[in-house]
């Protein structure tokens, strides 16, 4: 085990220093073709002041002198772009080598092992099972444990898709041990990377959403917008776990980037109707709390309430339902989004929200905070 570890170490280091190398390369690189510039911009000021300086035709003209230039010039633009991809590489590099050498997570998650009641078997192999682990990884190829993962990812998805939350979560977090093993040398394996990465740490924040650990939700979702900060579902997810936290900001914050960044609106006909849904039910639920807010400070303080069944859900986390809200709206028919304003009782005929009673929730607001 202990040599196994040593491995893993002496692997990491190794690509933390290559990267840490190709980054000063870079960096030599870069100040080489500037010195070389300067160098040459510096010789051609000095004949033009020679050349001022002389008499007329003392100094012929030297016509090499433009090509000299332009052969030293190199994309300014373009050497930035490689010496940032380059510190990049070797930022990552660095914090995989900071990291945990191995990760018992995979099989020590009591919240995972324990709804598939391998628990105990788990544990007491755990230390032959790391090794073998270990070993596995050390010996498989960047491009296989790039398709191992994938396959955890797949056999992931396959027990969501069944409801067999637990399950997909252990295949999605052993799918993220394996890509603490992956050390890509070429730029397309690293781009094959972070594109299987994001994709699983997305599949993993809906799973966690289902489970209820909405902090994992949001960790997870957090980790994708890392990736890719502009990623509508990673928003979609996190909105939806900070809903269910009943944190009404970040939550209104990330629905609103992520409709933003659809380029929609949530009154148009092109609108993505997950979207649009997160959106009302976050609204429907910021009223119901400031309707028991309201019931909550006229009980308080003597006064009658204009509310004759008071309000008495209280929540819980852990115990709501994924979809649950203080306050249910009917997503069972839909009608079109030109009549979301209708409030005529009519259902959706696609799979935007329903808004029936929402007139008259709004009118009750009213009337509450005046």
């Amino acid at each position: 085990m202990a040599r196994m570890l040593e491995q893993m170490a002496v692997e990491k280091e190794r690509h933390a220093a290559k990267a840490q190398q190709a980054l000063a390369d870079t960096k030599q690189h870069v100040n080489l073709a500037k010195q070389k510039l300067a160098k040459v911009e510096g010789k051609h000021q000095q004949q033009k002041q020679v050349e001022g300086g002389g008499e007329a035709g003392s100094s012929p003209y030297d016509w090499t002198r433009t090509y000299e230039k332009w052969d030293a010039w190199e994309d300014p633009e373009e050497l930035a772009r490689q010496e940032q991809a380059a510190r990049e590489r070797s930022e990552r590099a660095a914090k995989a080598q900071m990291g945990c050498n191995h990760d018992h997570s995979a099989v020590h998650d009591d919240s995972i092992l324990a709804g598939i009641g391998v628990w105990e078997a788990e544990n007491e192999a755990c230390g032959e099972e790391c090794a073998l682990m270990s070993q596995k990884l050390m010996d498989m190829s960047t491009q296989e444990k790039l398709t191992a993962c994938d396959e955890f990812r797949v056999l992931g998805n396959l027990f969501f898709r069944h409801g067999q939350y637990q399950r997909a979560a252990y295949n999605y977090h052993k799918a993220l041990v394996y890509f603490e093993y992956v050390f890509p040398d070429t730029e397309d394996e690293e781009a094959q990377a972070d594109a299987l990465k994001l994709k699983l740490l997305l599949n993993f924040a809906a799973c966690r959403l289902k489970t209820l650990h909405l902090d994992d939700a949001v960790h997870h979702a957090n980790q994708a917008l890392q990736l890719d900060p502009d990623n509508v579902k990673a928003l979609y997810r996190r909105a939806q776990a900070h809903r269910l936290k009943d944190e009404f900001e970040l939550a209104s914050q990330d629905i609103s980037r992520a409709l933003e960044l659809s380029g929609t609106s949530e009154d148009a006909q092109t609108a993505d109707p997950l979207l649009v849904q997160e959106k009302a039910l976050l609204q429907a639920k910021i009223l119901a709390y400031k309707l028991r807010t309201k019931q909550v400070s006229t009980a308080m303080f003597g006064g009658k309430s204009s509310i004759s069944r008071p309000i008495t859900a209280k929540y819980v986390p852990g115990l709501r339902a994924p979809d649950a809200s203080a306050m249910t709206l009917d997503l069972s028919k839909s009608s079109r989004v030109g009549s979301l304003a209708m409030d005529n009782g009519a259902s959706l005929d696609s799979w935007q929200p329903s808004t029936r009673g929402a007139s008259a929730l709004q009118t009750l607001l009213t009337q509450l905070e005046g």
